[in-house]
């Protein structure tokens, strides 16, 4: 005897937008955002078009019950209990059809967990432009160093005199850290034994904030141990500055 083989139920896109009086372009489109976000999947497919004479053909995505819940959470949580009908109306097995609320309590976690994701896309594309903005600033090279800029090597006996940050400390946050100041531009090496290199120099008034504001946001450990967001371990500080009479 043959063996019949049914494929997985499927919902188009058309169908969407007829539960909920909408536009069939409008659903298209909240399905290829989503998409983009992989929280749903698509198939293209092509329907007649039921506008009476002269119809036809027409592009309609199809969704599967359980991305059709997120695409209608989406558009119109308000026609929930309409969805769950129509699943019940074109299933054998309506005992596996989930409650109104277990579908969309899943269907709303999704697009949460897919806004988060988009969240700390942002945030480390945010991170990129400004490594970038910092490198394209550090190409301008000067003659000699501006009044009022230091070096690494300058800044790092400054910051070190104010905080009691060590080198590395102070490197990690100038050097890795989101909060870095941007250069004020390379300076070319006058000595002969440097062959033309460069090296970067800050504005002093620019440094001096960043620190503030790093100091300002560590964790005290122990009397002389501190930890940051933004340095791995922990690290000794001693804000002499503030212990001057």
């Amino acid at each position: 005897m043959q063996q019949l083989t049914s494929r997985p139920a499927a919902m188009s896109s058309r169908e969407i937008a007829d539960l909920l009086d909408t536009r069939h372009d409008s659903v298209k489109r909240t399905i290829e955002r989503l998409a983009e976000k992989d929280v749903v999947r698509f198939t293209p497919s092509v329907e007649t078009s039921h506008e009476g004479a002269g119809s036809r053909p027409v592009e309609v995505y199809l969704v599967n019950e359980r991305d059709s819940y997120v695409v209608v959470a989406q558009l119109s949580p308000e026609f929930t209990a309409r969805l769950v009908d129509y699943w019940q109306e074109h299933k054998n097995e309506p005992a596996q059809i989930p409650t109104t609320a277990e579908a969309f309590a899943q269907a709303f976690r999704m697009l949460a967990d897919a806004e988060q994701r988009d969240a700390a896309r942002d945030r480390r594309l945010n991170l990129i432009d400004a490594k970038v903005e910092r490198i394209e600033t550090a190409q301008t090279v000067l003659s000699a160093r501006p009044a009022n800029s230091e070096s690494i090597v300058h800044l790092r006996k400054r910051i070190w005199g104010m905080f009691g940050l060590s080198e590395q400390t102070i490197d990690a946050v100038m050097r890795q850290s989101p909060i870095a100041p941007r250069p004020a531009g390379m300076v070319r090496n006058d000595r002969a034994e440097a062959e033309g290199s460069t090296y970067a120099v800050y504005w002093k008034k620019d440094v001096t904030k960043v620190f503030e504001v790093f100091t300002r946001e560590c964790k005290a450990v122990t009397d002389q141990f501190f930890t940051h967001p933004l340095i791995e371990g922990r690290f000794k500080m001693v804000r002499r500055d503030l212990c001057k009479n």
